[in-house]
């Protein structure tokens, strides 16, 4: 019987990634280096923020680097809403009492930056960040932390999230998918391959399904 609800954060709880992304060019070009296209930063998306500055501008200005960048989205935080329909799916979760948690590849700084912005820090039994795992998505380490955290088992939950690693990660979990298709960067053709057990459109169609498999069970 399902009993919890675990969510991925950027793209799925917040539109976040053109912040984020202009945050990585930001801190790049505050170093001197050439600007990056979108899909060259996204391309180590999947580590935190830190590693991802390893990455672009190597370990020895990656701290330097990573500091611009919690500076930018601190000072961009306005510009990071809230996808429409979150705040309405957060209000029937609360209300119901359903254990929620939140599993992502951001780092914890930034994460609990955005979630007390929104006022919603406290909504979630975990919050799981890139800090706190071995392994990153697709690996189930962070999901079955959280789960560790909400005293549930893994086919007690569903996973929701926008990206083909969270479909991976919460697959791999042993816990029942909800690929989410709401921000502008979900790509249903790159989910689809790897076979998500529910499609929701909006945050209110991801009540709907709680709902229909309540019901059914």
């Amino acid at each position: 019987m399902l009993k919890g609800i675990v969510f991925d954060l950027d793209g799925t709880l917040v539109d976040s990634l053109p912040v984020t992304l202009d945050g990585f060019n930001y801190a790049i070009e505050a170093l001197g280096r050439t600007r990056l296209t979108y899909t060259e930063i996204m391309a180590h998306f999947g580590l935190g923020e830190d590693k991802i500055f390893e990455k672009l501008v190597g370990p020895k200005n990656s701290n330097q680097a990573y500091d611009l960048f919690k500076q930018y989205t601190q000072e961009h935080i306005s510009q990071i809403p809230l996808h429409t329909g979150v705040d309405f799916l957060l209000e029937k979760i609360q209300r119901h009492q359903i254990p929620t948690s939140i599993v992502t590849g951001r780092s914890w700084h930034t994460t609990e930056v955005i979630l007390r912005h929104h006022g919603i820090f406290d909504s979630f039994i975990s919050i799981i960040a890139h800090d706190h795992v071995k392994k990153p998505k697709p690996s189930p380490e962070g999901i079955h932390l959280a789960l560790e955290k909400m005293r549930l088992s893994p086919e007690e939950v569903f996973y929701v999230g926008d990206s083909t690693v969270d479909i991976q990660a919460c697959h791999s979990a042993g816990s029942h998918s909800i690929a989410a298709l709401w921000d502008s960067l979900a790509h249903k053709s790159a989910l689809e391959i790897h076979e998500p057990q529910h499609w929701a459109k909006d945050p209110l169609e991801v009540w709907r399904i709680w709902e229909e498999q309540i019901l059914l069970t």
